[in-house]
């Protein structure tokens, strides 16, 4: 897993060389030391602020890194460790700065650091210390960044994960050293190789820390009895919207009283029976008498025969064309006697309402069609009729007139003969 953070690392930081070097309005000149911090009587607690972890993946789409990390100074962390690492750890750059314009106390910056580049850049942003991880750099290059580190005024707090590790830490004469119990290509956490590990780191040579997903005090003091330095709490706060009152319940030995998914599971079963309860009285209202009392001598089958399809208890069986079931009349005598309830007369009455309507535009459609069309059909008939007469009239005339033209002809030829 590391290595390949390794890669992907290497690129963002080739991209953020083109850009240009970081720059901010006001660079962080300050310096709070983180060893000053470790060097107090007991153990320091140095809380996380991150949008997730390689474990888990990213649990917070979007955060404010400075609310919560001013929320866990109020109540009790010594230090804060801000992820700015993207790949992993589901952080940004400016996480850092905003953290850093809200509290005063050493803030370690959480990322993969193996470039002279980023050392610089965590500097400029606001970091007290930087991370190191043993396995990803060589004796040499872990000795020559802590140099760079130390001109720069950032305390270097070098992460081993296994025996080897420690070995390449204390060659390169790592003033902190912080145990990592926790698998490198998994990630999951594991308190007791924490423990084994740290046996083995030298107790004068350099300040020891812890980080093993630690969550309750009991472990919190064993680690102090152990002579730890620090302890990194991160993974606890992911799911919590005010990880400062998280931390004050760890700090007070209080567990949290969170629902489990099983509790919620037997919640859910004990609201079933509750909704199952009220179905049952629909029934028991078909066995109640005309007065609205129940008819005693119901039987178990009787009840089991009441949530039939609503055919069986229609009103108009005459309409439908079907007869009533007579399963209650076998079972129960008196039940046949009982009105049918009113939630079933209701669901009767909406398609007798839906056909009536239905009725209504065919009947005047018909109606006013066929009188329109005989009344269109019928005046052109009337017209042709009243032509054909004027024609006939039209053509008498002219024959009464031929007629009393031969008339006065004859009676003009018998003038001259008198």
């Amino acid at each position: 897993m590391l290595r390949k953070v390794q890669i992907f690392k290497t690129l963002d930081i080739e991209i953020k060389k083109q850009k240009g070097p970081a720059a901010v309005k006001d660079a962080y000149r300050g310096h709070h030391s983180l060893k000053e911090e470790l060097s107090q009587p007991g153990i320091s607690v140095i809380a996380e602020v991150s949008g997730g972890n390689p474990l888990r993946g990213q649990v917070r789409e979007s955060y404010r890194p400075a609310t919560h990390a001013k929320s866990l100074v109020e109540n009790g962390a010594s230090a804060i460790s801000v992820a700015t690492d993207r790949f992993l750890y589901f952080g940004e750059d400016k996480h850092l700065q905003e953290v850093r314009g809200q509290v005063k106390v050493p803030l370690l910056r959480r990322d993969f650091i193996f470039e002279e580049y980023q050392i610089e850049e965590s500097k400029i942003q606001g970091a007290d210390a930087i991370y190191l991880v043993a396995a990803l750099l060589e004796p040499e290059r872990l000795r020559a960044l802590q140099r760079l580190a130390a001109a720069k005024s950032l305390d270097v707090v070098v992460e081993v994960f296994c025996e080897a590790d420690l070995k390449r830490a204390l060659e390169a004469e790592a003033e902190i050293v912080c145990v990592v119990g926790r698998d490198m290509d998994t990630w999951e956490p594991s308190f007791e190789k924490a423990l084994m590990l740290l046996k083995k780191v030298p107790e004068k040579k350099c300040f020891r820390m812890v980080e093993a997903s630690v969550a309750n005090l009991a472990q919190i003091r064993q680690l102090e009895a152990m002579g730890v330095h620090g302890v990194i709490i991160g993974d606890v706060f992911l799911d919590e919207f005010y990880p400062g009152k998280r931390l004050v319940q760890i700090l007070a030995g209080i567990e949290p009283t969170k629902k489990s998914p099983k509790s919620k599971a037997k919640a859910k079963s004990e609201a079933a029976p509750t909704t199952e309860s009220k179905a049952p009285p629909k029934p028991g209202d078909k066995a109640k008498g005309p007065s609205g009392t129940p008819v005693t001598g119901t039987s178990k089958a009787s009840t089991k025969s009441a949530p039939l399809p609503p055919s069986t208890s229609s009103p108009n069986p005459a309409r439908k064309g079907k007869k009533e079931s007579s399963m209650d009349e076998s079972n129960n005598p008196i039940a046949p006697v009982a009105p049918a309830p009113t939630p079933v007369k209701k669901a009767a009455k909406k398609p007798v309402v839906k056909k009536a309507v239905a009725k209504k535009p065919a009947v005047k459609k018909a109606a006013a069609k066929k009188v329109v069309k005989k009344a269109v059909a019928k005046k052109p008939v009337v017209k042709k009729a009243a032509k054909k007469v004027v024609k006939k009239a039209v053509a008498k005339k002219p024959v009464v007139k031929k007629a009393v033209k031969k008339v006065v002809k004859k009676a003009v030829a018998k003038k001259p003969v008198v």
